[in-house]
């Protein structure tokens, strides 16, 4: 097997360094160039894909307090921070998001790396899509959270941890929804 050049993943343009992680992978039986038609659809409108979240069971949370990862991306202030057409597209957005009181940030794309406000932090997450032999397509999502300060980096740790086996299960959904 060889490794052709691939160019750098505009995650790792947008959020270098991160404090957080979650990866899911997705083979589908679908040809690439379907499944960018449904990335478009992400950049130009991520409630699209993440508007199903609302309604999920509160077992979902981590407790009653905290928000779920399905709100975080259906209440997200989501800014498209990247796209490279057809393979694919990175939001982000910033701002307290551990607590039953979000405190969500505008931020644009310029702004996006910098975010520096205390007590805050921020997620960037990319959707991408790459060939799989003639008619298959491996999808990717990555979300990647980073925090402004040690007490952010506290509670952020608790409630990543308290939220990840869930936040898999929201995460896959919303690959099999890119692919509708």
């Amino acid at each position: 097997m060889t490794v052709e050049h691939v160019a750098p993943r505009l995650l790792d343009q947008f959020a270098p360094s991160y404090d957080f992680v979650l990866r899911e992978h997705l083979l589908v039986d679908t040809p690439a160039t379907r499944t960018t038609d449904a990335l478009r659809r992400f950049g130009s409108d991520p409630a699209a894909l993440f508007g199903w979240a609302f309604g999920v069971p509160m077992p979902l949370r981590p407790n009653s307090s905290s928000p779920g990862f399905d709100e975080i991306l259906s209440n997200g202030q989501w800014t498209v921070l990247g796209e490279r057409a057809g393979q694919e597209v990175v939001l982000g957005t910033a701002g307290r998001f551990w607590t039953s009181f979000s405190d969500w940030q505008r931020v644009s794309a310029q702004e996006f790396p910098s975010f520096r406000r205390p007590r805050r932090g921020t997620i960037a997450i990319a959707l991408s899509y790459h060939p799989y032999h003639e008619n298959r397509t491996l999808l990717t999502f990555e979300a990647r959270a980073k925090t402004t300060d040690e007490v952010a980096y506290r509670w952020a740790d608790w409630y990543w941890e308290a939220v990840k086996p869930t936040a898999r299960l929201v995460v896959r959904q919303v690959l099999r929804r890119a692919t509708c």
